[in-house]
Protein backbone atom coordinates (compact mmCIF):
# COMPACT_ATOMS: atom_id res chain seq x y z
CA UNK A 1 0.00 0.00 0.00
CA UNK A 2 1.65 3.38 -1.15
CA UNK A 3 1.79 5.69 2.00
CA UNK A 4 -0.10 9.20 1.50
CA UNK A 5 0.87 12.25 0.46
CA UNK A 6 1.06 13.91 3.86
CA UNK A 7 2.62 11.23 5.67
CA UNK A 8 5.45 11.46 2.90
CA UNK A 9 5.73 15.11 3.27
CA UNK A 10 6.26 14.73 6.88
CA UNK A 11 9.16 12.96 6.91
CA UNK A 12 10.87 15.48 4.29
CA UNK A 13 13.44 17.78 5.97
CA UNK A 14 14.29 21.52 4.67
CA UNK A 15 18.17 20.31 4.22
CA UNK A 16 16.83 17.88 1.77
CA UNK A 17 15.06 20.35 -0.20
CA UNK A 18 17.80 23.16 0.08
CA UNK A 19 20.09 20.38 -1.06
CA UNK A 20 17.87 19.22 -4.17
CA UNK A 21 16.90 22.79 -4.90
CA UNK A 22 21.23 23.90 -5.23
CA UNK A 23 21.97 20.98 -7.34
CA UNK A 24 19.45 21.23 -9.88
CA UNK A 25 20.27 24.55 -10.09
CA UNK A 26 24.33 24.76 -10.22
CA UNK A 27 24.18 21.51 -12.62
CA UNK A 28 25.98 19.38 -10.60
CA UNK A 29 26.43 17.90 -6.95
CA UNK A 30 29.95 19.34 -6.76
CA UNK A 31 28.95 22.60 -7.44
CA UNK A 32 26.27 22.70 -4.96
CA UNK A 33 28.50 21.83 -2.17
CA UNK A 34 30.57 24.35 -2.96
CA UNK A 35 28.19 26.93 -2.70
CA UNK A 36 26.19 25.59 0.22
CA UNK A 37 29.44 25.00 2.35
CA UNK A 38 29.32 21.73 2.32
CA UNK A 39 31.35 18.40 1.38
CA UNK A 40 30.03 16.33 -2.04
CA UNK A 41 29.06 13.36 0.07
CA UNK A 42 26.79 15.58 2.67
CA UNK A 43 24.79 16.98 -0.47
CA UNK A 44 24.51 13.37 -1.75
CA UNK A 45 23.43 11.67 1.22
CA UNK A 46 20.72 13.97 1.57
CA UNK A 47 19.39 13.54 -2.15
CA UNK A 48 19.31 10.03 -1.26
CA UNK A 49 17.63 10.43 1.95
CA UNK A 50 15.32 12.51 -0.24
CA UNK A 51 14.50 10.02 -2.72
CA UNK A 52 13.90 6.90 -0.14
CA UNK A 53 11.37 9.22 1.64
CA UNK A 54 9.68 9.58 -2.05
CA UNK A 55 10.12 6.32 -3.06
CA UNK A 56 11.39 7.16 -6.61
CA UNK A 57 14.68 8.40 -8.14
CA UNK A 58 15.07 11.98 -8.99
CA UNK A 59 18.49 12.43 -11.13
CA UNK A 60 19.71 9.88 -13.97
CA UNK A 61 22.40 8.37 -12.57
CA UNK A 62 23.05 7.14 -16.11
CA UNK A 63 23.23 10.73 -17.63
CA UNK A 64 26.20 12.70 -17.47
CA UNK A 65 25.83 15.84 -14.71
CA UNK A 66 22.72 16.16 -12.88
CA UNK A 67 19.73 15.77 -15.07
CA UNK A 68 16.44 15.34 -13.78
CA UNK A 69 14.41 12.56 -14.02
CA UNK A 70 10.35 13.18 -14.92
CA UNK A 71 9.38 12.90 -11.33
CA UNK A 72 12.43 15.37 -10.69
CA UNK A 73 11.42 17.77 -12.66
CA UNK A 74 8.23 17.32 -11.15
CA UNK A 75 9.32 17.76 -7.68
CA UNK A 76 11.65 20.46 -8.58
CA UNK A 77 9.16 23.23 -9.31
CA UNK A 78 7.14 22.37 -6.00
CA UNK A 79 10.48 22.51 -3.75
CA UNK A 80 11.70 25.64 -5.75
CA UNK A 81 8.58 27.07 -4.72
CA UNK A 82 8.22 25.83 -0.89
CA UNK A 83 11.92 27.12 -0.46
CA UNK A 84 11.01 30.49 -1.95
CA UNK A 85 7.51 30.78 0.27
CA UNK A 86 9.86 29.97 3.62
CA UNK A 87 12.53 32.38 2.97
CA UNK A 88 9.93 35.20 2.29
CA UNK A 89 7.87 34.28 5.76
CA UNK A 90 11.10 34.15 7.68
CA UNK A 91 11.91 37.74 6.00
CA UNK A 92 8.22 39.52 6.89
CA UNK A 93 8.61 37.51 10.99
CA UNK A 94 11.79 38.97 11.22
CA UNK A 95 11.94 42.40 9.44
CA UNK A 96 8.32 42.95 11.97
CA UNK A 97 11.06 43.44 14.64
CA UNK A 98 13.22 45.78 12.85
CA UNK A 99 13.17 49.65 13.09
CA UNK A 100 14.61 50.59 9.92
CA UNK A 101 14.43 48.89 6.05
CA UNK A 102 17.35 46.84 4.75
CA UNK A 103 18.13 46.33 1.21
CA UNK A 104 20.26 42.93 0.16
CA UNK A 105 22.46 43.23 -3.09
CA UNK A 106 23.64 40.43 -4.77
CA UNK A 107 26.38 41.42 -7.05
CA UNK A 108 29.36 39.84 -8.87
CA UNK A 109 32.93 41.33 -7.60
CA UNK A 110 33.60 42.99 -10.62
CA UNK A 111 30.03 45.15 -10.00
CA UNK A 112 31.20 45.20 -6.22
CA UNK A 113 34.75 46.83 -7.22
CA UNK A 114 33.48 49.93 -9.89
CA UNK A 115 29.92 50.16 -10.20
CA UNK A 116 28.50 49.90 -6.95
CA UNK A 117 30.79 51.89 -4.54
CA UNK A 118 29.59 55.58 -5.27
CA UNK A 119 25.93 54.41 -6.30
CA UNK A 120 25.29 52.96 -2.76
CA UNK A 121 27.53 56.25 -1.08
CA UNK A 122 25.09 57.87 -3.19
CA UNK A 123 21.97 56.02 -1.90
CA UNK A 124 23.19 56.04 2.03
CA UNK A 125 23.82 59.41 2.23
CA UNK A 126 20.15 60.04 1.55
CA UNK A 127 18.75 57.09 3.59
CA UNK A 128 21.37 56.57 6.17
CA UNK A 129 18.67 54.78 8.07
CA UNK A 130 18.47 51.38 5.48
CA UNK A 131 21.02 48.95 6.09
CA UNK A 132 22.59 47.82 2.74
CA UNK A 133 23.79 44.19 2.66
CA UNK A 134 26.10 43.01 -0.45
CA UNK A 135 26.63 39.74 -0.98
CA UNK A 136 29.12 39.13 -3.51
CA UNK A 137 29.39 35.91 -6.08
CA UNK A 138 28.98 34.17 -9.23
CA UNK A 139 26.04 34.76 -11.24
CA UNK A 140 24.63 31.12 -10.41
CA UNK A 141 24.91 31.69 -7.25
CA UNK A 142 23.56 35.12 -6.97
CA UNK A 143 20.37 33.87 -9.28
CA UNK A 144 20.23 31.01 -6.44
CA UNK A 145 19.61 33.13 -3.77
CA UNK A 146 17.30 35.87 -5.62
CA UNK A 147 15.36 32.65 -6.45
CA UNK A 148 15.39 31.59 -2.77
CA UNK A 149 14.51 35.32 -1.87
CA UNK A 150 17.70 35.54 0.09
CA UNK A 151 18.35 38.90 -1.47
CA UNK A 152 15.99 41.52 -2.90
CA UNK A 153 17.90 42.28 -6.55
CA UNK A 154 21.10 41.18 -8.86
CA UNK A 155 23.43 43.03 -10.34
CA UNK A 156 25.06 40.54 -12.48
CA UNK A 157 25.25 39.56 -16.56
CA UNK A 158 22.78 38.14 -18.56
CA UNK A 159 22.70 34.67 -18.56
CA UNK A 160 20.81 32.01 -20.58
CA UNK A 161 17.77 30.87 -20.35
CA UNK A 162 17.53 28.21 -18.56
CA UNK A 163 19.06 29.96 -15.68
CA UNK A 164 17.22 33.12 -15.83
CA UNK A 165 13.58 31.01 -15.85
CA UNK A 166 11.61 32.69 -13.49
CA UNK A 167 13.12 36.09 -13.56
CA UNK A 168 13.49 39.46 -14.85
CA UNK A 169 16.60 40.72 -16.58
CA UNK A 170 17.27 44.95 -17.22
CA UNK A 171 20.56 45.78 -19.02
CA UNK A 172 22.23 48.60 -17.64
CA UNK A 173 25.61 48.62 -19.49
CA UNK A 174 28.02 46.45 -21.82
CA UNK A 175 31.57 45.70 -20.04
CA UNK A 176 34.30 44.14 -21.82
CA UNK A 177 36.72 41.35 -21.07
CA UNK A 178 40.29 42.44 -21.49
CA UNK A 179 43.55 40.40 -21.65
CA UNK A 180 45.49 42.32 -19.38
CA UNK A 181 49.10 40.88 -17.62
CA UNK A 182 52.10 43.34 -16.36
CA UNK A 183 53.44 46.17 -17.53
CA UNK A 184 56.55 43.93 -17.80
CA UNK A 185 55.48 41.44 -19.40
CA UNK A 186 56.89 39.94 -22.09
CA UNK A 187 53.70 40.45 -24.58
CA UNK A 188 53.49 44.06 -22.83
CA UNK A 189 54.93 45.98 -25.81
CA UNK A 190 54.65 43.88 -29.34
CA UNK A 191 51.76 42.80 -31.14
CA UNK A 192 50.81 39.73 -30.13
CA UNK A 193 48.26 36.98 -31.48
CA UNK A 194 45.87 35.12 -29.34
CA UNK A 195 48.26 31.89 -30.09
CA UNK A 196 51.16 33.78 -28.61
CA UNK A 197 49.48 34.25 -25.46
CA UNK A 198 48.16 31.05 -25.59
CA UNK A 199 51.80 29.45 -24.17
CA UNK A 200 51.43 31.79 -21.03
CA UNK A 201 50.34 30.93 -17.52
CA UNK A 202 46.45 32.26 -17.32
CA UNK A 203 43.94 32.82 -14.51
CA UNK A 204 40.16 32.39 -15.03
CA UNK A 205 37.06 32.37 -13.62
CA UNK A 206 35.89 28.52 -13.15
CA UNK A 207 33.96 26.36 -15.37
CA UNK A 208 30.43 27.18 -15.87
CA UNK A 209 30.82 30.67 -15.09
CA UNK A 210 29.29 33.25 -17.43
CA UNK A 211 32.21 35.05 -18.02
CA UNK A 212 34.26 31.66 -18.61
CA UNK A 213 31.79 30.48 -20.47
CA UNK A 214 32.31 33.99 -23.27
CA UNK A 215 36.63 32.84 -22.92
CA UNK A 216 35.93 29.41 -23.66
CA UNK A 217 33.67 30.68 -26.72
CA UNK A 218 36.51 33.06 -27.40
CA UNK A 219 39.48 30.99 -27.53
CA UNK A 220 37.68 28.08 -29.91
CA UNK A 221 36.87 30.68 -32.73
CA UNK A 222 40.38 31.13 -32.53
CA UNK A 223 41.18 27.34 -32.71
CA UNK A 224 42.79 27.31 -28.96
CA UNK A 225 41.80 24.26 -27.53
CA UNK A 226 43.35 24.27 -24.14
CA UNK A 227 45.53 26.33 -21.85
CA UNK A 228 48.55 24.21 -20.11
CA UNK A 229 48.75 26.30 -17.54
CA UNK A 230 45.52 27.64 -15.95
CA UNK A 231 44.51 28.98 -12.35
CA UNK A 232 40.91 29.05 -11.60
CA UNK A 233 39.57 31.89 -9.39
CA UNK A 234 36.84 34.68 -9.06
CA UNK A 235 38.96 36.46 -6.82
CA UNK A 236 39.77 39.77 -8.74
CA UNK A 237 41.98 40.85 -5.70
CA UNK A 238 43.90 37.12 -6.65
CA UNK A 239 43.66 37.75 -10.05
CA UNK A 240 45.42 41.30 -9.75
CA UNK A 241 48.15 40.26 -7.10
CA UNK A 242 48.96 37.19 -9.29
CA UNK A 243 49.68 38.75 -12.61
CA UNK A 244 50.97 41.94 -11.21
CA UNK A 245 54.35 39.27 -9.97
CA UNK A 246 54.17 36.89 -12.82
CA UNK A 247 54.23 36.31 -16.56
CA UNK A 248 50.52 34.91 -15.95
CA UNK A 249 47.73 36.76 -18.09
CA UNK A 250 44.11 37.09 -17.10
CA UNK A 251 40.53 37.82 -18.30
CA UNK A 252 38.66 39.97 -16.71
CA UNK A 253 36.23 42.86 -16.97
CA UNK A 254 37.55 46.11 -17.78
CA UNK A 255 35.82 47.40 -14.62
CA UNK A 256 37.81 45.48 -12.21
CA UNK A 257 41.38 46.38 -13.10
CA UNK A 258 40.22 50.07 -14.87
CA UNK A 259 42.62 51.88 -12.38
CA UNK A 260 45.44 49.80 -12.73
CA UNK A 261 44.98 50.35 -16.43
CA UNK A 262 45.15 54.09 -15.85
CA UNK A 263 47.91 53.86 -13.70
CA UNK A 264 50.25 51.84 -15.95
CA UNK A 265 50.84 48.68 -13.58
CA UNK A 266 48.34 46.23 -16.06
CA UNK A 267 48.28 46.84 -19.08
CA UNK A 268 45.61 45.69 -21.92
CA UNK A 269 47.17 43.39 -24.33
CA UNK A 270 44.21 44.07 -26.54
CA UNK A 271 44.13 40.54 -27.98
CA UNK A 272 40.36 40.67 -27.72
CA UNK A 273 39.45 43.31 -30.25
CA UNK A 274 36.05 44.08 -28.70
CA UNK A 275 34.63 40.13 -29.23
CA UNK A 276 34.22 39.33 -25.69
CA UNK A 277 31.35 41.79 -24.30
CA UNK A 278 28.30 40.82 -22.29
CA UNK A 279 25.39 43.57 -20.92
CA UNK A 280 25.78 43.60 -17.28
CA UNK A 281 22.07 44.60 -15.32
CA UNK A 282 19.57 44.22 -12.82
CA UNK A 283 18.04 40.51 -12.41
CA UNK A 284 14.69 40.90 -10.08
CA UNK A 285 12.38 37.75 -9.02
CA UNK A 286 8.84 39.12 -9.90
CA UNK A 287 7.36 36.89 -6.75
CA UNK A 288 9.72 38.91 -4.60
CA UNK A 289 7.93 42.22 -2.90
CA UNK A 290 10.69 44.60 -2.70
CA UNK A 291 10.05 47.19 0.19
CA UNK A 292 10.25 51.14 -0.53
CA UNK A 293 13.99 51.23 0.40
CA UNK A 294 14.52 48.38 -1.74
CA UNK A 295 12.45 49.91 -4.87
CA UNK A 296 14.19 53.74 -4.14
CA UNK A 297 17.70 51.71 -5.16
CA UNK A 298 16.25 50.25 -8.10
CA UNK A 299 15.33 53.79 -9.05
CA UNK A 300 18.16 55.28 -8.68
CA UNK A 301 20.25 52.01 -10.07
CA UNK A 302 18.34 53.14 -13.50
CA UNK A 303 19.02 56.47 -13.37
CA UNK A 304 22.39 56.20 -12.88
CA UNK A 305 25.19 56.99 -15.52
CA UNK A 306 25.97 53.02 -16.01
CA UNK A 307 28.72 54.34 -18.79
CA UNK A 308 31.71 52.37 -17.54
Amino acid sequence: MQPSVDIVSRKIRLRQLRCFVTVVRMKGFMQAAQTMGLTQPAVSRSIRELEQILGHPLFDRSMRGAELTKRGAAFFTAAEASLSQIQLGTRAVLDAGLRSESVRIGALPNVCSRFLPPLIAKFKNATPEVRVTISPGTNAALLDMLRRAETDLVIGRLSSSDAMRGLVFEALYDEPLVFVASANHPLAHGSPEVTDAAGYPFVLPPEGTIIRQEIDRFFARHNVSQLPDLIETISSEFQRAHIASTDAIAIIPRGVIQDELDAGSLVDLRLDDGEMSGPVGLTLNPDLALGPAANRLLEQIRMTNTHI
